[in-house]
């Protein structure tokens, strides 16, 4: 058998591989129609284990591309670093919250919690929280969460610890957010271009199963939109108004000989009384520095030449 002889079965054999592949085409052609037309989006069905659609953002006013197939790799992850938008940060000013708490010793909780009131109301600000109890030795104890402007603050800190007879605890913490601010803001412009371009999509969609795969993902963004814009609300409260805690209570009351005796309000005047004599002293010396140097050494000088001169008069008149 020679070459010539088999070569005539070959070429037949490579003509029947030949049909075989054009009708496999053909068939997929069919069995899978490309449901792709001009000017339309195909959105491939790959829901995921998650459910959420896949999509294509662009933004508004980009051309859709032609034959352009949307699938989860064209979707990137959110990034975990902080976002940043130069027009954002020119526009959002310093985002601080500041938090307070005071442990008040006072004569009565209950009215001292009334004085608090008044002072949080003239500053523009609210009482959150407020509770009073009495406890078995007759004494009283209150509670307080109070908020206030962020430029009243500091003005409300010291009004309150007036209050008291002896501040047992202080403590005044501030936290800026205002990069974590124009992240978020970034985020839900972002968002919320995302929205608009969703929007163009389902306009364009052709067939249900489209408007339902971009509907979805429409309802994924806005739920984004919705829990961004939540997160902003919040910080805008935390930031504009700053949250007081306050804790009071009155100082035993000891009765000596038919007397009433509070040893935290004798500790308070006694420690009063220390200050203004520390003051005193610290003026007096003062005083004593600056008149001495301002006034005394003048009329030691005068003092001086007014001798040297009488004891030339005095040697003048022996001659």
């Amino acid at each position: 058998m020679t070459f010539q002889t088999i070569r005539p079965w070959i070429m037949r054999g490579l003509a029947l591989l030949g049909v075989l592949a054009i009708i496999l085409f053909i068939a997929n052609i069919f069995v899978n129609p490309i449901r792709m037309k001009t000017g339309s989006v195909f959105m491939e069905e790959s829901l995921g284990q998650s459910g959420a659609a896949d999509a294509f953002f662009a933004v508004p006013g980009m051309p859709i591309p032609e034959n352009t197939v949307m699938s989860r790799s064209s979707i990137m992850p959110p990034s975990p670093e902080l976002l940043y938008d130069e027009a954002i940060d020119q526009e959002t000013d310093q985002k601080v919250i500041k938090n307070g708490s005071l442990d008040l010793v006072v004569d009565h909780a209950d009215e001292s919690l009334q004085t608090v009131k008044t002072i949080v109301t003239s500053k523009k600000g609210y009482v959150q929280y407020a509770t009073i109890q009495e406890h078995p030795d007759g004494t009283k104890s209150g509670y307080a969460t109070v908020r206030v402007p962020e430029d009243m603050f500091d003005s409300t800190i010291t009004e309150l610890k007036a209050l008291a007879l002896v501040v047992t605890q202080e403590s005044v913490n501030s936290d800026d957010v205002t990069e974590q601010y124009i992240d978020l803001a970034a985020r839900l412009k972002n968002a919320q271009l995302q929205e608009a371009r969703y929007v163009e999509i389902l306009q364009a969609a052709k067939t249900v199963e489209e408007m339902i795969q971009v509907e979805t993902a429409l309802a994924n963004v806005r739920s984004t939109i919705e829990s961004l814009t939540g997160q902003i609300q919040y910080l805008d409260s935390q930031t504009n108004f700053s949250t007081i805690t306050l804790s009071l209570s009155e100082e035993p009351v000891v009765t000596v000989g038919g007397k009433e005796f509070r040893p935290g309000t004798t500790i308070k005047e006694a420690a009063q009384a220390v200050v203004a004599l520390a003051q005193w002293l610290v003026e007096a010396v003062i005083w004593i520095a600056i008149v001495g140097v301002g006034v005394g050494i003048p009329l030691l000088v005068l003092g001086w030449l007014g001798w040297k001169a009488a004891q030339k008069i005095r040697t003048h008149m022996k001659r």
